[in-house]
């Protein structure tokens, strides 16, 4: 007996062009398991076009009634659920106390790329477009290697597989890493950044004191990095664009006064008066805080997820 899956598409209000599974996954989902059958149902917003899946043979459908499972990345309303069947939301996974995956490392990637995105807009020395604009991971890189950066310190904090997709944009700007202690002790002709991923045990002040630029998860291993008003309102401090790689998870970052948007994702935080302003503001300190990135990079976000699916749900089906 063979068991449909349905590919259904994001009914949900925000704008997410991200799927489950590409073309080329489904197509060789199906070769591994022969009595897996696809459906996608039909998207005029999604990442991968109906032509992309179409042109694989892939079928295409209006209504995923006749599927057995069905798999999407955001849960939609329970009106729009259909009874007895059974479905798995991505987004679901993600949260659970034991995920099957995490996209950390694309966190780390978008974070950083809109990070120095915001700090070309407040000086007007570059403008990046948006990450959106980028095919794929190459062409990202390889327009990165376009802008000229003064000799900025970037304070990094964050976990490992933060530092994973980070190191991405880090070394096609060519930024160089440098311990903490050539950080706060050296001057550099050249972009220098420094990795933290133990903030309780260090003195973030320094750190953030000498930098232009800090991009911080808010919350490592279940711990919350502490950056306060206080902290940025030093005397002297440079810091002029952070970055809240999780500004949902907790309030522990002062200047993340809200939440912002892939569609407007940067706002001004003034530090001696703890209020958001413009972000040109002679004194503003640009916030980059869009609480779920890798919105901002389907493709390779679809691709990762698909991959995960593949390794470790997909299988369970075919398992007794």
């Amino acid at each position: 007996m063979n068991l449909k899956f349905g590919i259904v598409k994001e009914l949900n209000q925000e704008i997410d062009r991200r799927v489950a599974f590409s073309p080329k996954q489904i197509v060789e989902l199906q070769s591994l398991y022969p009595k897996a059958e696809f459906r996608v149902e039909s998207s005029v917003s999604r990442i991968f076009t109906d032509e992309e899946y179409s042109s694989k043979g892939i079928q295409l459908t209006n209504d995923v009634a006749d599927c057995d499972v069905l798999i999407g990345i955001n849960p939609i309303a329970p009106s729009d659920l259909i009874p007895g069947k059974e479905y798995v939301f991505v987004a679901d996974l993600i949260k659970t106390v034991n995920p099957l995956f995490t996209l950390d490392a694309l966190t780390g990637l978008v974070g950083t790329y809109n990070a120095f995105r915001a700090f070309g807009l407040k000086f007007e020395l570059f403008k990046l477009p948006a990450i959106a604009t980028f095919s794929d991971q190459a062409s990202l890189t390889t327009y990165l290697k376009r802008p000229v950066l003064p000799p900025l310190k970037i304070t990094f904090i964050g976990s490992e597989t933060n530092l994973e997709g980070a190191e991405v944009i880090m070394k096609a700007l060519k930024i160089k890493k440098v311990s903490s202690a050539d950080f706060l002790s050296k001057n550099f002709a050249q972009a220098v950044y420094t990795f933290i991923d133990t903030p309780d045990v260090v003195n973030l002040e320094s750190f953030t004191t000498v930098s232009d630029i800090c991009i911080a998860n808010s919350s490592i291993n279940g711990k919350s990095v502490l950056v306060s008003q206080e902290l940025l309102n030093t005397k002297d401090g440079k810091l002029r664009v952070v970055a809240d790689l999780n500004p949902t998870s907790t309030n522990s970052i002062a200047c993340t006064l809200r939440q912002s948007n892939p569609e407007d994702p940067f706002y001004g935080y003034l530090p001696n008066e703890n209020k958001e302003v413009d972000l040109h503001h002679p004194g503003a300190i640009v916030v980059v805080a869009v609480p779920d990135t890798t919105i901002e990079y389907p493709k390779e976000t679809s691709e990762f997820i698909g991959n995960q699916l593949t390794q470790h749900l997909i299988p369970r089906y075919f398992n007794q």
